[in-house]
């Protein structure tokens, strides 16, 4: 009796000290290194937000207001892990960090609680409203000393992995790169880091330094047994194969990936990977086996809202392999469950909502930039003026001419980005007209009709750079205009688009056209439809870049074809 009352105190007074412990403040240090060691403390209660906001209590109840900032920032992400989604508690405590930081100007914990916030927004891919969170950190961190940050490791590589999500994949590498000078402090995962930049270097084709990081990457995750994230750079090796297009050699990568993932048990990873080897496999003529695996990482994509764009690509993947079989009723339910998601991810962010975010995050960045600058110019007058008090009369000409000469020059580059920065506008604001229709006939004529505009605005605009000496340099050196011009070209996707829209509003004509002329080329039903709307030769031309010449003998090889027909066809049209 007496031993089992001894362990029940003992029990007792165990619970006791469980729910009782709580974050450790040390006093022996102070500043960044007082707060750091605070952050790693950082623990998981599950959905029990009663002993998190116990166990986080010592940090509200210090006198230490940079202290109340780790405390709102850390419940918050604690409260978002119970709930497992975005939610309106943890978006208080947040923005109530970030407020306290601001009002106390410490710039580098600023910057922590908004790089937090952001992670949070883009981990449950609310990428649009990330955006504004990311954009004020990016603005933030350039003009402070990482001395003076927290976790500096940490920021670099979250603001690296926001900007590769918005497309921005070279800011993403400079982020990255410079997250791994600091990845020995604090959260610097190394590894993690360098299998990221090696991600973006492939998607920029820059496949020799790519391996140089997967290698080093590699090396640092077996050295501290991180089975998860070496899953994932066997993954980034058997994505450089298939861009490569050696998909043997990808497939035995994401076969490893997956094998390496399963055993970290991390399940997000596992269904990444086998969406990855189902594109190998296809590629590679095995449909069975990437039908297999699209169906295990179907399984996992629906057991979460916020992984529908995983469902998407799983459901395009069916489609594909349903087209290669012909399978009508395989295709018909690819595309029915492609409708619906295409409707809930209208609400979400959808890669067309990602494309903005870049176009708009590269305005902004713009806008910084310029302000910057102009604000860097102001304080270059004043030290003139100082230089002009006390410099001989000749020193003052000769600054004279370097100033005006500098201002001269910055002006014409403040007008060229301008001008770069509406027809971007221009373009932006043409395909969110045609985004926010049904993809009519009438709405692509009108957009046709615009990006012709456009075009010939955008010629117009080349021609008169290049006349012009100094904006010529800045062209030749930028491109932006040349690079602008090539994107107005109609993509695969926009033919596609508008294909679809031609043959609900023209069925009988389409469907007569295909029935009776079925050796026409893609190339020349495109003409055909083109010439329907009443674009001409040089309209034609400009949208589908090449010359009017090339459409014309485009439109004899279609009479040679069509032989007598052709008159009565275009009378049709």
């Amino acid at each position: 009796m007496f031993k089992f009352l001894y362990f029940s105190l003992l029990l007792l007074g165990g619970i006791n000290v469980l729910f009782s412990q709580t974050i450790r403040i040390d006093k022996n240090l102070q500043g960044r290194k007082q707060i750091e060691s605070i952050i790693l403390q950082e623990k998981s209660f599950g959905k029990d937000t009663v002993r998190l906001k116990s166990y986080l209590a010592p940090l509200l109840k210090s006198s230490d207001k940079k202290l109340h900032v780790v405390y709102y920032n850390l419940l918050a992400t604690g409260i978002s892990k119970a709930w497992d989604r975005v939610n309106i508690s943890s978006d208080r405590y947040y923005k109530l960090s970030i407020e306290t930081a601001k009002a106390l100007h410490h710039p580098g914990l600023e910057i922590w609680a908004l790089v937090n916030y952001g992670f949070y927004l883009y981990n449950y891919t609310k990428i649009a409203a990330a955006l504004p969170v990311y954009m004020d950190a990016d603005a933030k961190i350039n003009k402070t000393d990482p001395s003076q940050m927290i976790f500096p490791s940490l920021c670099y590589k979250n603001l690296g992995f926001f900007f590769g999500t918005i497309g921005d994949r070279a800011e993403a590498v400079t982020y990255l790169k410079k997250a791994e000078q600091f990845a020995g402090s604090g959260y610097g995962d190394l590894a993690a880091i360098q299998d990221n930049i090696a991600f973006y270097l492939i998607g920029n084709s820059q496949f020799a330094e790519a391996e140089k990081y997967l290698s080093e990457a590699a090396h640092n995750a077996l050295k501290i047994k991180d089975n998860e994230r070496y899953a994932k750079i066997l993954g980034n090796y058997g994505n450089l194969s298939f861009k490569k297009k050696n998909y043997s050699a990808a497939i035995d990568y994401y076969l490893k990936d997956i094998q390496y993932s399963r055993l970290a048990k991390a399940e997000k990873n596992t269904m990444f990977a086998q969406i990855q080897l189902s594109r190998a496999l296809i590629m590679n003529n095995d449909i069975p086996q990437a039908r297999s695996n699209l169906a295990e990482a179907a399984k996992y994509a629906r057991s979460k809202a916020y992984y529908m764009s995983f469902e998407k690509d799983i459901q395009e993947l069916n489609l594909q392999i349903a087209l290669k079989e012909n399978n009508v009723p395989q295709e018909l339910a690819a595309r029915r469950r492609l409708s619906q998601l295409d409707d809930s991810l209208a609400h979400l962010d959808s890669q067309s909502n990602l494309d903005q975010s870049n176009l708009l995050a590269q305005k902004e960045r713009y806008t910084s930039k310029l302000s910057l600058a102009n604000a860097k110019y102001e304080n270059e007058q004043l030290k003139t003026t100082a230089f002009i008090i006390i410099a001989a009369i000749l020193l003052i000409l000769i600054m004279l001419i370097i100033f005006i000469n500098k201002k001269q020059q910055k002006n014409r580059k403040i007008q060229y980005e301008k001008n770069v920065l509406k027809l971007q506008l221009d373009k932006l604001s043409s395909e969110q007209k045609l985004s926010d229709t049904h993809f009519t006939l009438e709405a692509m004529n009108t957009y046709l009709s615009e990006k012709n505009l456009q075009i010939e605005r955008l010629n117009k605009e080349i021609t008169r750079v290049h006349k012009q000496s100094d904006y010529s340099a800045l062209e030749k050196q930028q491109q932006k205009l040349q690079r602008l011009l090539d994107s107005h070209l109609m993509t695969d996707e926009n033919w596609l688009r508008f294909k679809r829209a031609f043959q609900k509003e023209q069925p009988d004509f389409y469907n007569q056209l295909i029935h009776n002329f079925p050796d026409l080329t893609e190339s020349n039903i495109r003409i055909i439809i083109l010439l329907k709307l009443g674009l001409i030769n040089q309209e034609i031309a400009s949208l589908l870049g090449i010359t009017p010449e090339a459409v014309k003998k485009s439109k004899q090889r279609l009479r040679k074809k069509i032989g007598s027909e052709y008159d009565a066809i275009f009378y049709e049209i």
